[in-house]
């Protein structure tokens, strides 16, 4: 049997003789047997028979003997530049040419293949004692991978030197001449709210080819939009960092495509990217609590869409995690719910908050645990700006949504949630409690700053939602409020407290009792609110009158 000759580049050998290894898979992925396999070459200009060839295998462990694995006969020949496959019994892979039990081990071991003509090829791997199972320093000891020569047939009588960590190519050239690889894939932001953004992705490129890549052309593809730019220096076997921007024109879930062209017609190669949501999901996060003082860390998901939804396709993960699955729970139209790092320990913070007195926006919603929840840093790590992200993804690892965490300062709210807003940017929650969990319908934002909002009026404590809502905007030129509630004689029956966190709207309730948690009777009470300057002094007043219509019941 001749085997043909199919490809061959002569021009890239240092030393041109005998038949070489030119790879080797000891470890593949998942179970050995069937899966290990060795890569003869022949890197000279003439045939060269296999007849009375013989490959050979020696424990690293304990060294000599070599034990025979396979040998050549006389009907086997190899042509120039071709390779020679020899297969476990088992093999699944592409057609081989011998298949024999090869029972290769994890390092440090060795092969070595011996020809009549006297000459031996010795390859070793890991941290071998003995030398004559490595030439000049052992190749690196890999799991789940292959050790391939490059270029393919080099052999300069140093394994370390000649053998590199590679992606399987039984039968086939190990390294092509225009090779550039992706090694990290960034999009930042992570998932785009607002759909006429930029959007930037920050690539890692590693050069696995045997030609500079340099200067050669990337384009990239994404909802609609493409941009094309050059890979600056990238010789063989280095690396090169490369941020790319594009303007989605696309709403919704984007495929993206990177294209690599280079000099040669043929030089084009394809990736295909981790697909970008595009505008907020219908199923979305919206308030997210990362530095709890009680309670634990949480965040609560909300359905905006129109049919129901399962929390089992979906998944969370911080900036630097694994992505944990969420329990199977239905999220119907419209509904949220809060998924907690402790679940217990949320509940029990909420009731303490409901018998303290500190009325809530809404009906409470019932957490649930997310087992493995990813615990979310509060302060930045070095090299990063922002203290961490919450991902929110499709169950195969989709980015559907997230929020950063600390943006700009570094420092994630302490005993404060983060909270989307109408514009669906995020804002530390103003509430009382620091948080409105589960709480999606606040008051409407007034229209005018300095002014005050109520709802209902006249309400009733204890009946329905039991509390009334009031909505404040602090005006610009004042940095915080304070809000107490007096009876008409002008005594003082409730103090909510206040905040010095700028300008902009508040959301608060009261339950309709006094500092001692009783209900206040029927009739008609003051809201006062003061807003706070810089440094204390009041830069103005406002009131409204409400009105409890029923004691409780």
């Amino acid at each position: 049997m001749l085997i043909s000759v199919f490809w061959f580049t002569p021009a890239i050998l240092t030393v041109a003789s005998a038949l070489v290894i030119n790879e080797v898979c000891y470890d593949p992925p998942g179970a050995d047997a069937g899966g290990e396999y060795v890569e003869i070459i022949n890197p000279g200009p003439q045939v060269v028979s296999l007849a009375g060839c013989r490959l050979e295998f020696a424990n690293g462990a304990v060294g000599l003997p070599w034990v025979e694995r396979w040998h050549g006969d006389e009907s086997t020949s190899l042509a120039a530049g071709d390779v020679y496959l020899i297969v476990d019994t088992g093999w699944t892979g592409p057609p081989p040419h011998a298949v024999v039990n090869l029972d290769l081990q994890n390092g440090p071991d060795a092969i070595r293949l011996v020809c009549p003509d006297e000459t031996t090829d010795v390859v070793g791997w890991g941290n071998l004692e003995w030398p004559d199972l490595y030439e000049g320093t052992p190749a690196t000891d890999v799991a789940n991978g292959v050790l391939a020569r490059r270029p393919d047939g080099q052999d300069s009588q140093d394994n370390a030197q000649d053998f590199r960590v590679a992606e399987p190519s039984p039968g086939e050239r190990n390294w092509a001449n225009f090779a550039p690889r992706l090694t990290e894939v960034r999009w930042e932001p992570p998932s785009l709210v607002h759909p006429a953004d930029d959007l930037a992705v920050q690539l890692t490129v590693m050069n696995d080819g045997l030609d500079d890549c340099s200067g050669a052309g990337v384009e990239l593809t994404l909802g609609g939009a493409s941009v094309s730019a050059l890979l600056p220096a990238l010789p063989p076997e280095s690396s090169c960092e490369l941020i790319l921007e594009v303007t989605p024109t696309m709403t919704g879930l984007a495929a993206a495509w990177l294209r690599f062209h280079g000099e040669a017609a043929l030089d084009t190669l394809t990736f295909a990217l981790p697909a970008v949501q595009i505008g907020v999901p219908d199923v979305r996060l919206t308030e997210v609590m990362a530095a709890p003082g009680q309670g634990g860390e949480w965040c609560e998901i909300h359905n905006t869409g129109t049919v129901p939804r399962s929390l089992g396709a979906l998944a969370l993960r911080d900036e630097d995690g694994a992505w944990c699955s969420l329990p199977d729970v239905l999220l119907a139209p419209g509904d949220c719910r809060l998924v907690a790092q402790d679940s217990t320990a949320l509940a029990e913070w909420l009731a303490q908050l409901a018998a303290a007195g500190t009325a809530s926006l809404c009906q409470p919603v019932e957490p649930v645990a997310c087992p493995g929840w990813p615990s979310l840093n509060n302060t930045a790590p070095e090299g990063r700006s922002h203290a961490d992200r919450l991902h929110l993804g499709s169950s195969d690892g989709t980015v559907l949504d997230h929020v950063t965490l600390g943006q700009g300062s570094g420092r994630a709210p302490e005993s404060r949630s983060l909270e989307r807003q109408p514009d669906l940017d995020w804002r530390p929650a103003t509430a009382r409690a620091g948080a409105t969990p589960g709480c999606l319908l606040p008051i409407d934002e007034v229209a005018d700053p300095g002014e005050i909002k109520v709802e209902p009026n006249p309400f009733s404590p204890g009946q329905g939602a039991g509390a009334l809502r009031i909505g404040l905007h602090v005006p610009d030129r004042a940095v915080g409020w304070e809000l107490r509630i007096y009876d008409l004689w002008g005594r003082l029956q409730r103090d909510l407290g206040g905040d010095d966190l700028g300008p902009g709207p508040r959301n608060l309730a009261w339950d309709g009792c006094n500092e001692q948690g009783t209900v206040l009777p029927m009739g008609g009470y003051v809201v006062v609110v003061r807003w706070r300057a810089a440094g204390g002094a009041t830069a103005g007043t406002g009131r409204r009158l409400v009105v409890i219509r029923e004691e409780a019941p």
